[in-house]
This record gives C-alpha cells, sequence and structure tokens, in this order.
C-alpha cells in the first residue's frame, strides 16, 4: 500500500493548526526525552506501556531538535513498530522503507516552517535508494541553517 505523505503532513498541519514538530508532540501528548545517546544515535520512538515517547540524544544543537523530531512524528504517525529491531551501531531500523518514509514526512512538515527549495521537495521521493538517512539529516540541517 503506498502512503500518500505530503498529503498526510497537510492534513496533519491543517489539523493541528500548526507545523512545529515540537507543539505537534505535546498536542499529540508524546513526551520528549532528552538523554545520552552514542553520537550516531540522534533519536528514536518508544512505546512504553503502548505509551509513545521520543528519546533524543542531549547533545543535538538547536536546529537539529525539530528536524529529528519531526523524523519520529513520521514513525509515531505512520508506522507500527512491532517488527522492526533497532540496532545500536546504526542510525536506522532494519526497515529501511520506514526509515525513507520518516524522512520524506520530516521534510515535508519542515518545509511548512523553513524555505526548503522546491526543487528538492520534488526530487527526495525519487532517491530513496540512494539517501541514507543521516545524508537526508544534513540536507535538511543544511536548509534550515540557510535562514
Amino acid at each position: 500500500m503506498r502512503k500518500n505523505i505530503k498529503l498526510r503532513v497537510k492534513n496533519l498541519v491543517r489539523k493541528m493548526g500548526t507545523s512545529n514538530p515540537m507543539q505537534i508532540a505535546e498536542i499529540l501528548r508524546i513526551p520528549i526525552v532528552y538523554t545520552f545517546l552514542p553520537d550516531n544515535i540522534l533519536g528514536y520512538l518508544t512505546r512504553p506501556l503502548r505509551r509513545k515517547i521520543f528519546v533524543l540524544n542531549n547533545k543535538l544543537d538547536e536546529r537539529e531538535i525539530p528536524i529529528v523530531t519531526a523524523h519520529e512524528l513520521g514513525h509515531a504517525l505512520m508506522h507500527d513498530t512491532l517488527g522492526y529491531t533497532f540496532h545500536t551501531d546504526t542510525v536506522n531500523y532494519c526497515c529501511a522503507r520506514s526509515e525513507y518514509e520518516a524522512n520524506i514526512f520530516a521534510l515535508y512538515l519542515l518545509s511548512y516552517s523553513y524555505d526548503i527549495d522546491p526543487r528538492l521537495l520534488q526530487a527526495a521521493p525519487r532517491y530513496k535508494d540512494i539517501m541514507t538517512h543521516r545524508e537526508a539529516h544534513k540536507i535538511l540541517c543544511h536548509c534550515i541553517n540557510k535562514l
């Protein structure tokens, strides 16, 4: 089943009345916890007792927090975490497709708040087999840093 991520983000922003990932998490009552994580792990979604929690690396800088939060929102709203294994030695889940979808979700969500080149918004969905999670993060940081 193909997901229309762009439409999902548009509907989310309309429904929440904001495109700020931290505000959306707050409205959805998803707490954000900052803790020490290895440098190669930016954050992850966990569900103790079926309650969603975002765990973010406490070394993230100010511009990285909305990117990682938007990415984790993509997982929280589009993916069932059952069946996925998180490896601490990588920044990816075993399922590369879910990582790709979360990256695209973050890109579309952040495009409402930041001036992201429309060419990137059109090109990104076509490069799912080329762009890694880390590369997508760097591109988003670059787009946000230009402001």
